[in-house]
């Protein structure tokens, strides 16, 4: 997917629940272009090594498999999502800014 495309799918995205879904189906396939688009510029990865990787870092560190959600908090500029991916916790926090919303911080527990 050209960076281009990759951008109009990010403007797609209306919903937090649809920013998950892409984030965590260009993760599955590894489809930097796609998701690199979904993270903010001020993106925060936190590992449970105490690793803290910004955008450009991030890229190929999420765990392989699928999220299972198992809790989600949204409010009209703030989306909270905690689950599992491989037996791992996980909490993705999104903003809503300028009309779209943007992955903020990905904090994996151990």
């Amino acid at each position: 997917m050209s960076r281009r495309a990759a951008a109009a799918t990010f403007e797609d995205v209306e919903t937090f629940e649809e920013l998950l879904t892409r984030w965590r189906d260009a993760e599955a396939r590894g489809d930097a272009p796609a998701w690199e688009p979904l993270l903010a510029a001020d993106f925060r990865g936190d590992g449970p090594d105490g690793r803290v990787l910004d955008r450009d870092a991030w890229p190929g560190r999420a765990p392989a498999g699928a999220f299972r959600w198992t809790g989600l908090r949204v409010t009209p500029s703030v989306g909270v999502a905690t689950g599992q991916r491989d037996g791992t916790g996980c909490t993705v926090v999104a903003a809503r800014r300028e009309g779209r919303w943007q992955i903020v911080n990905v904090q994996r527990g151990s």
